[in-house]
């Protein structure tokens, strides 16, 4: 499946007029920044058609090239005589990655784990359409 983010929502989010190399190099990023989402969230691509959610994903998927865009490079801070600039750390590693608060907006497949300690105490082969009663195991 195709990135759903285009290269002019890229530029809407961006707060200057892209070049024509930064537009360039950021159709290739849209589309890499979305097989990084598929790779952790593999669920999205099944949720994709919901609009609310497609504008959520479209607005990650901006996010993660624009920090790759305002700083190619990877500066963190400069320094000229007395003049010092120093970057937010978040955008200042130059690399294309979603964080965790993106992968937070996106959401857990239905039924995934929610944390470290979950444990799954159904017997193999008994999904989440099962419950339990006393001794027995009964389909919803």
């Amino acid at each position: 499946m195709a990135s759903p983010a285009t290269i002019t929502d890229l530029t809407e989010r961006s707060f200057r007029p892209l070049t024509e190399a930064e537009k360039q190099v950021g159709s290739v990023l849209l589309e890499d920044a979305w097989n990084l989402i598929l790779t952790h969230r593999p669920h999205v691509a099944d949720r994709i058609t919901e609009p609310a959610f497609r504008a959520l994903v479209v607005q990650v998927q901006c996010a993660m090239v624009l920090r790759v865009v305002k700083n190619p490079d990877g500066y963190l801070s400069e320094q000229i005589d007395d003049y010092q600039y120093r970057r937010d750390a978040a955008v200042s590693a130059g690399a294309l990655y979603v964080s965790d608060a993106e992968l937070a907006l996106l959401g857990n497949a239905p039924g995934a784990a929610e944390g470290a300690w979950t444990i799954n105490t159904r017997p193999i082969g008994r999904g989440p359409g099962y419950w339990a009663t006393t001794d027995t195991w009964v389909p919803l």
